[in-house]
């Protein structure tokens, strides 16, 4: 059993992946963990009816994943590791609500409440990279979501080293775009926004080791008549900064 807080992403919460180790290795079975809350912080569980996820290998292969039970927080994501490199693994959550007159909320689209004041698609990408060796670097192939989170060059981060990330939506980055990050460490849990820059490129400085997570949204009106009026996009890249 667990606490369903799926209806929640209306207030902005999100799924996240989070690896449960530093690395893998060749040969053997990997696992990230999928939680939901809102900016790192775990609330609840979404439901798995909206769920799917797969990994894409250091080789540019696309490989479906299963989400499986984990705990009363989280799912597990397994998938193989049969050679060194870099995996991205991601997971999909979506879900249709409307809000009423009065702000109510309800699971579904204008077909089965033609009445609805707002009617919204939610599109979430979680996004983690998990390195299968030892002191792994460069480039990531991308997950192929419309709203990403991309490296420019990514490897095993340590505090006090300037991050870079991409923010692209449909492979262009978006300038000017309000980012969340969140660490939680030694000092405890703290968040702050940045904003991209040219070509939706954002930097910062991992101040100290702990766990980090990016939080990229980005709302449009593209509506789907009958169905729904805007689309929310949301995209999450976990990673582990040591020492």
């Amino acid at each position: 059993m667990f606490k369903d807080t799926t209806h929640f992403m209306v207030k902005g919460h999100e799924a996240w992946l989070e690896l449960t180790g530093s690395h893998g290795h060749a040969g053997e079975e990997m696992g990230v963990n999928l939680r939901w809350g809102h900016n790192m912080q775990t609330d609840g569980l979404a439901r798995k009816d909206g769920l799917e996820a797969w990994v894409v290998r250091p080789g540019g292969e696309k490989q479906d994943i299963a989400v499986a039970d984990g705990g009363s927080d989280y799912y597990t994501l397994r998938f193989s590791t049969p050679k060194n490199g870099l995996y991205h693994v991601v997971a999909k959550n979506t879900g249709y609500y409307v809000t009423d007159s009065f702000g109510a909320i309800a699971k579904g689209t204008r077909q089965e409440h033609p009445d609805a004041t707002r009617a919204v698609f939610y599109s979430q990408f979680a996004q983690v990279v998990a390195p299968v060796g030892h002191d792994l670097h460069g480039a990531v192939h991308n997950a192929g979501a419309p709203l990403e989170i991309t490296w420019p060059q990514w490897r095993q981060w340590r505090a006090g080293d300037e991050v870079s990330v991409g923010i692209a939506f449909r492979n262009e980055g978006i300038d000017g775009l309000a980012v969340d990050l969140v660490c939680a460490g030694p000092g405890g849990y703290r968040q702050w926004q940045e904003l991209t820059g040219a070509g939706g490129g954002l930097k910062f400085t991992a101040g100290e080791p702990g766990r980090y997570l990016v939080v990229a949204r980005y709302r449009l009106p593209e509506a789907k008549e009958g169905v729904y009026d805007e689309v929310s996009y949301t995209a999450t890249m976990f990673f582990l900064v040591t020492r």
